[in-house]
């Protein structure tokens, strides 16, 4: 039988909510975009799950090692090219812009940065949707520039319909 402890109930309540509970943590999980941190873990045991538990432990050790060499390496030229975005992201930003053309986009207000961004075909005889871009408040329709924490296809566009740089909109932690 369960029964609740008092005091367990009184410890956790005492720790901030942000640290232990995911709908409070504003997106982001202990300053991790992911909150699936058992996908990186299962990926470095990959093979070796069923090893006595030593070998495990050394081989979890000298994969993971290996690992933040390579990753070390990769950081030290990026930023030695000068690079303000890792590869991954900027590949998925240059997505973005091209994505980004295609949509014409209405400012309603300027004071607020609001916009709509209809999404039609190729042909724009269809309309696919419509998204309210709200730069100021870092926020789309779409859900992904708030969920994400850098600017969506959408609002590249109203940054680029607009001459705004698309980069301010980016959280620090996707910076090098």
């Amino acid at each position: 039988m369960w029964t609740e402890n008092l005091a367990m109930c009184d410890w956790a309540n005492r720790i901030d909510y942000d640290k232990w509970t995911q709908h409070q943590d504003g997106g982001r999980r202990f300053s991790h975009m992911t909150t699936n941190i058992s996908e990186c873990v299962n990926s470095v045991l990959k093979g070796t799950r069923n090893l006595p538990v030593i070998t495990l432990v050394k081989s979890t050790y000298g994969r993971l090692a290996e690992l933040f060499v390579i990753r070390g390496q990769t950081a030290e030229a990026q930023l030695a090219s000068g690079a303000k975005f890792c590869q991954f992201f900027m590949k998925t930003m240059n997505r973005n812009l091209r994505v980004s053309r295609c949509f014409t986009i209405t400012l309603f207000d300027r004071h607020q940065s609001e916009y709509t961004v209809p999404e039609t075909t190729s042909t724009r005889n269809f309309l696919l949707g419509m998204y309210r871009v709200f730069l100021r408040d870092r926020t789309c329709d779409c859900g992904y520039f708030q969920t994400l924490h850098y600017s969506c296809c959408h609002a590249v566009a109203c940054c680029a319909q607009s001459q705004l740089d698309w980069s301010v909109y980016v959280d620090e932690v996707h910076t090098m």
